[in-house]
């Protein structure tokens, strides 16, 4: 057998493995069949998911293919502390998540009768404008955000199949819209405990080819340090202030941007409706207190298993490619991980790793798309329409889902950056205008509709100002200034507003 008929078929194996696993989740979706012929049991699986489909799905929504791509990649550029921030600001974060805002939110969902995280807003702070301006960012932002989650999963269909990126990312929309509309958000979230597991898998898979390959982590560490990277030596990857975008290491900003790129991501887990809205789904008080015990453990497992893999894959890549080639993976490191996979796995395990940013990718866009079908029905079409009737409520959900999973392929072709940066500014974004109305205003009887409102809208002019305008100035990202500035508003007039009560 030649070598080129060799490849086909370790090529067609890997495929295969990767057209099934997208394949069973259509054939998932039908378990949600029954539960979705209703609005309710459409958007909120009758609110039956129980502590290991909460945890699960939040996980799965949560890591996108961003986390497999660009997080494990990230550190081929970045120093061996970007992974480590990224890991620890994880765990802060899902540990905030579980312990201090899922019972507290689900309480207050179940007393106040709501059904989107705008309606919320607006049921606390008893004022329709404000639950506008939210459902605005929400749909804004988080169509942005899909971008992101897209490119991810396409780059491996792309590449796997020899494809353009656009027919991938049409590729990876056709499952996803055809088990959100025969079984909504209950075939989303069990799909996300399969797709969740695969992820799971494939993190421990990776990293344990990369690792067997270096060695192991510390004989890895030591070899780096001896070794030579496009003239600069390796020991600037094992300092927090040493390597990473040149830019940034002329002005020693690496520190501060590490720093503010692992906040951003990681503490986005507290604010982000795509997340919050499981908490409607929840059966029960219960469900909701062991998902607090399975979440963070989830979320800590996946960060440490593959957030620091960029930087060892400079021992398996750099002595087979070109200088070229290595300047080209440190400006898009995205491809590190994919690229090093095909070089060290065997065909059916690797077809396997592949299918994880896929899966990453379809488990994101499931949840988030529902959510913004959710908000834009909810929060502005039946205001608006003021229709009644719950069979066609859903019949109009179901097109907006189809919809916003469509629109944002040609929105992608449009922009450029790479996965993690379009990914991190939108977390970031949304963490910024969302963390102050919701996670705080659960807690602070004194949060008023006026600091909600600046709170919100001076996050999000912050965050895309600072994302287009500064973050490549200052190296600082648009997290930390937007979360500040929405953040001082917040506090400011409502205490201005509680002194003028008095």
């Amino acid at each position: 057998m030649t070598i080129v008929a060799q490849l086909q078929i370790t090529l067609f194996i890997d495929v295969m493995i990767i057209f099934i696993v997208m394949l069973l989740t259509i054939a998932i979706g039908f378990i949600g069949y029954r539960t979705s012929k209703t609005l309710t049991g459409f958007m909120f699986a009758n609110k039956t998911l129980g502590p290991w489909l909460l945890a699960f799905s939040i996980m799965a929504t949560y890591f996108s293919a961003a986390s497999f791509l660009g997080g494990g990649g990230a550190t081929y550029l970045y120093n061996l502390g970007f992974g480590a921030w990224l890991t620890t600001w994880h765990v802060i974060g899902v540990v905030v998540l579980w312990v201090i805002i899922a019972e507290r939110l689900f309480n207050y969902i179940s007393k106040a009768n709501v059904m989107s995280i705008p309606e919320l807003i607006g049921y606390r702070y008893g004022d329709k404008l404000v639950r506008t301006i939210a459902a605005i960012i929400i749909i804004a932002l988080f169509s942005f955000y899909l971008v992101g989650v897209y490119k991810g999963g396409a780059v491996i269909l792309s590449m796997q199949l020899g494809v353009d990126l656009e027919l991938a990312m049409l590729l990876l929309a056709i499952p996803i819209i055809i088990y959100i509309v025969i079984g909504g958000l209950k075939a989303a979230t069990v799909n996300n405990l399969f797709l969740g597991l695969l992820m799971l898998i494939a993190a421990v898979l990776t990293f344990s080819y990369i690792m067997v390959y270096v060695g192991g982590p510390i004989k890895g560490i030591e070899q780096l340090a001896y070794m030579n990277i496009l003239n600069k030596s390796g020991m600037l990857w094992l300092k927090l202030d040493g390597m990473g975008p040149p830019p940034a290491m002329e002005r020693s900003m690496v520190s501060m941007l590490i720093m503010s790129i692992a906040f951003s991501i990681g503490m986005a887990q507290i604010a982000l409706p795509n997340l919050l809205i499981h908490f409607y789904a929840a059966k029960d008080r219960r469900a909701v207190s062991k998902g607090r015990i399975i979440g963070p453990i989830l979320v800590f497992l996946y960060a440490m298993l593959m957030f620091s893999l960029g930087i060892f894959c400079h021992l398996i890549l750099d002595y087979r490619i070109s200088e070229k080639e290595i300047t080209q993976l440190m400006r898009d490191t995205d491809w590190v991980i994919p690229k090093t996979i095909s070089l060290i796995v065997p065909s059916g395990i690797r077809g396997l790793i592949f299918a994880a940013p896929i899966a990453a990718s379809m488990s994101t866009i499931a949840l988030t798309v529902l959510t913004l079908a959710n908000t834009l029905l909810r929060d502005i079409v039946q205001p608006i329409l003021k229709v009644e009737s719950e069979k066609v409520l859903l019949y109009i959900a179901k097109a907006i889902a189809i919809a916003f999973a469509v629109i944002p392929i040609p929105i992608a072709m449009i922009g450029g950056g790479v996965i993690i940066d379009i990914v991190g500014a939108a977390f970031g974004t949304i963490f910024a205008c969302f963390v102050g109305p919701v996670t705080i205003g659960l807690y602070w009887e004194k949060a008023s509709r006026e600091g909600a409102i600046a709170s919100m809208l001076l996050g999000a002019i912050t965050g895309i100002v600072w994302y287009i305008y500064l973050y490549r100035v200052t190296w600082i990202y648009p997290t930390v200034p937007a979360t500040a500035i929405a953040l001082i508003s917040f506090i400011t007039l409502s205490l201005m507003k509680t002194r003028f009560k008095r």
